[in-house]
């Protein structure tokens, strides 16, 4: 009866080990998303940074707020009445894509990253709400991409990523304070 046990879960672990495969696709896709979010604002489009230009994403921003789910209209109405904080908010939210869309793309802090990932996800479609039939891009973006982003949170990505190598190297994760941190 425990080598029947036994031969089910090392089936199991070679099932798994197959479908590891097939994560890198859905992990360079979601990093791509945010990375080149940071690109279009930095380099295709430098003017969606720029307050005095007609392309500032501040001004999108605007037409989130009507729609905005209830716990970010607070935060998000402050910012859009102070303009020197929406323009701090949206360099540092830029950078944040660009960051954690690199880590996801190249596996590393998968974890860390995922977590990260379906905050700003979920943190766009709060802002965006419900936009009705005509624009639910956000909150189709958020959908998807906070779901995928939870999904490595949980499970991490070890296949065809750097992380692969740290756990190699160490399989218990990054001890911090004396307690081990799987952020691979």
């Amino acid at each position: 009866m425990v080598e029947l046990v036994e031969k089910k879960e090392k089936a199991l672990e070679v099932q798994v080990v197959e479908l590891e495969k097939y994560l890198p696709v859905l992990r360079v896709t979601l990093g791509w998303m945010y990375f080149s979010a940071f690109l279009r604002r930095t380099v295709n489009v430098p003017a969606k940074l720029n307050p005095a230009s007609s392309a500032y994403v501040g001004g999108k921003l605007i037409t989130f707020l009507p729609h905005a789910w209830q716990p970010v209209v607070g935060p998000l109405e402050y910012v859009l009445l102070h303009p020197h904080l929406l323009y701090v908010f949206l360099i540092l939210f830029t950078a944040v894509e660009g960051l954690f869309g690199l880590l996801m793309m190249i596996g590393l802090a998968t974890r860390l990253s995922g977590l990260v990932i379906a905050i700003l996800a979920w943190s766009i479609g709060a802002a965006g709400g419900w936009l009705g039939p005509t624009c639910v891009d956000e909150w189709q973006i958020a959908a998807v991409e906070g779901a995928a982003a939870l999904m490595f949170m949980f499970t991490g990505s070890r296949w065809l990523s750097i992380d692969q190598l740290l756990a190699r190297r160490y399989p218990r994760g990054l001890r911090i304070l004396g307690i081990y941190i799987p952020i691979w």
